[in-house]
């Protein structure tokens, strides 16, 4: 077999993870608005791909050694001993979570017209209680929201029989027996139930497709796939790739919001889309969802530089823009502004906003022969060209000492933080799904208005933060105190009469 991974903590690894908690916290939070701006909105792959890639790298680096000194049967333990802590983390997360959202119902926190234990999927706990929890013990009720641990459960079982098949034929027969094992799971011939009275739906994340991306992160870890080179034809492929996805990708594009509907392109980019759909399905990793995070992490990886320097250097920041630049930025920044702001406006000066609409509509039409009211499905757009002209204003207003500080001393005040997130990503993930949910509660009773979002969001990222740092103090066991060492020389005999207390050292002093 191979040499042994490398047992130094790759700061790449929490880094990325740690970003991956963050991302699923906003992913899972109903009636967040910053969804929309996750990875999943723009390509095939999300924060899963990130997620459990980085389990992959994670576990070759935390069981492959042991397989390799003490066996397979060791090995094999010590990957039962983790099943057996993720299951019983799968079936307290769900029954924390139904638990809150109970409450929430039953003493009327949330919207009334909302009944939250039906938002996740739960009622089946409380409908059929006996069927759900034996459903939920045995993993064959798997509800949407609960789905990734099953999932990594089933994953991590295979490590023993990967290490097996590697230990007898090599790397090149695991590599058949994975790729088998995902082409079967895309063809419909490994689908796990997910629901005891509904056994045709199969789990939403099949382990038998994901598994791919784990062990890519295991075999990388493990040495058995060399790290691909740094180049910048490599570079510019995977930058292609992720950007020609792009129009299939963003729902903006794809469902025509951005796009008139006399535009035959706007036709032609939804048919692709139908036609490629087994090709980017979640469900199963279709292989441009694979190809697009490998696409991904490949940029990320050179991103960050070898040995993931920048993530302790920082960056060269960029320069400030040119006078031109800032004042096409200072333009677009202005003549988007009502629509950017729309639902402030309106709420903070209705006056003010019926000033806007008569002066965009009214007068507009009336001078310039053309209603400037951009409609409502498109403003979205409006709002990215408007956020993009404040980033450049900004950018160029915090001066030389600002833009360092943000690309190099502030960033890397920022890496340990975002480590600590992944270094902790088992108890961060278990509070981050029960955390959307009250976040989720909080933005139906408080809105989900522009400082809503921020206030919401931000505390959620300090709670993440807060349980990183308290489980990374519990796991130190600060309670198993190191005694000092025995002064040299000859050792006293205990006094007469102390008898085993003194012996053991339990003696008053």
């Amino acid at each position: 077999m191979s040499g042994e991974p490398n047992r130094a903590r790759d700061p790449r690894l929490d880094f990325f993870r740690g970003l991956a908690m963050f991302i699923i916290l906003l992913a899972h939070t109903p009636g967040n608005g910053w969804t929309l701006w996750i990875p999943a909105r723009f390509g095939f792959s999300d924060a899963t791909e990130i997620f459990v890639f980085c389990s992959g790298f994670a576990s070759a680096l935390a069981f492959g050694a042991i397989f390799l000194r003490r066996g397979w049967l060791i090995g094999t333990a010590r990957i039962a001993w983790r099943i057996w802590q993720v299951y019983w983390a799968q079936i307290g997360m769900v029954l924390a979570t139904a638990l809150l959202l109970y409450l929430v119902d039953r003493q009327g926190w949330g919207d009334p017209a909302i009944r939250y234990v039906a938002r996740v999927p739960l009622p089946p706990l409380f409908e059929d209680t006996g069927e759900a929890l034996l459903g939920l013990a045995t993993l064959t009720w798997v509800p949407n929201y609960f789905d990734i641990l099953p999932m990594y459960l089933v994953i991590l079982a295979m490590v023993p029989a990967v290490m097996a098949i590697r230990r007898i034929a090599g790397a090149g027969a695991v590599a058949v027996v994975l790729a088998a094992m995902w082409l079967a799971a895309n063809l419909g011939l490994m689908d796990l139930p997910s629901r005891p009275w509904a056994p045709d739906i199969p789990w939403f994340f099949n382990p038998f497709a994901w598994q791919l991306v784990f062990f890519t992160g295991f075999a990388l870890a493990m040495g058995w796939l060399p790290a691909p080179p740094v180049s910048r034809r490599l570079v510019r492929l995977a930058a292609a790739y992720v950007l020609l996805t792009l129009p299939i990708a963003w729902f903006r594009i794809h469902q025509g919001l951005w796009l008139p509907d006399d535009w035959l392109v706007q036709d032609w980019i939804a048919e692709l889309r139908a036609l490629s759909e087994p090709l980017w399905w979640k469900t199963w990793l279709g292989a441009a969802r694979y190809v697009h995070f490998l696409a991904l992490a490949y940029l990320a990886w050179v991103a960050v530089g070898p040995g993931g320097r920048r993530l302790s250097e920082g960056w060269a920041p960029p320069g400030r823009p040119s006078a031109a630049v800032q004042w096409l930025a200072a333009a677009v920044a202005l003549a988007t502004l009502p629509y950017s702001w729309i639902d402030e406006i309106a709420r903070l000066s209705p006056a003010l906003d019926g000033w806007l609409y008569h002066q965009l509509s009214v007068t507009a039409t009336r001078w310039l022969g053309t209603d400037l009211l951009v409609p409502g499905e498109r403003i979205g757009m409006v709002q990215l060209a408007h956020l993009l002209a404040l980033v450049v204003l900004g950018w160029a207003a915090i001066g030389p000492g600002g833009r360092a500080f943000v690309t190099g001393a502030g960033f890397v005040r920022l890496v340990p933080v975002i480590r600590k997130v992944g270094s902790q990503s088992l108890a961060v993930f278990l509070v981050s799904m029960v955390l959307a949910q009250a976040n989720g509660v909080i933005l139906d009773r408080i809105g989900s208005g522009f400082w809503a979002l921020w206030l919401v969001n931000l505390w959620g990222f300090a709670v993440l933060v807060g349980v990183a740092y308290l489980a990374g103090w519990f796991r130190s066991q600060p309670w198993r105190t190191r005694q000092a060492a025995p002064a040299a020389g000859p050792r006293p005999a205990p006094e007469r009469g102390a008898g085993g207390a003194a012996a053991l050292g339990l003696s008053a002093r």
